[in-house]
């Protein structure tokens, strides 16, 4: 019996985790990242640099592209529009934003690159 019940322990760990991830992925996007061990220690080392998306490099003209490009659907547009810099403990500073904006309204920033000068 002990090999059948491994075996049922395999399947659910291999089959099923790997389904449900899959379907989290294609309904709600990345949603996994909300729950991820990850995510959160991205999310706490993000706020102790001092990360965040400056908004006002040049006038956003509110296309949404970052919006879209945002792989955990950050509201990024409308701090843009009001020229508020972006700080949210979700946003992992992958970049997707910055690279999409035709203006290029959008720029990285912690403390340590504000303190070199490479950020305004």
């Amino acid at each position: 019996m002990p090999v059948l019940e491994t075996l049922e322990t395999h399947k659910y760990l291999v089959i099923e985790l790997l389904l449900a991830m899959f379907f989290w992925t294609v309904l709600i996007g990345r949603g996994y990242c909300y729950y991820c061990p990850l995510g959160t220690v991205l999310g706490w080392v993000g706020r102790a640099v001092g990360q965040k998306i400056i908004t006002t490099r040049s006038k956003c003209i509110g296309c949404g592209k970052c919006d879209t490009a945002c792989p955990l659907s950050i509201r990024i547009r409308d701090k843009a529009l009001g020229g508020k810099d972006l700080v949210d403990s979700r946003c992992v500073g992958c970049g997707h934003c910055i690279d999409v904006c035709p203006v290029q309204t959008l720029a990285y920033s912690t403390r340590f690159l504000k303190r070199i000068g490479r950020v305004e």
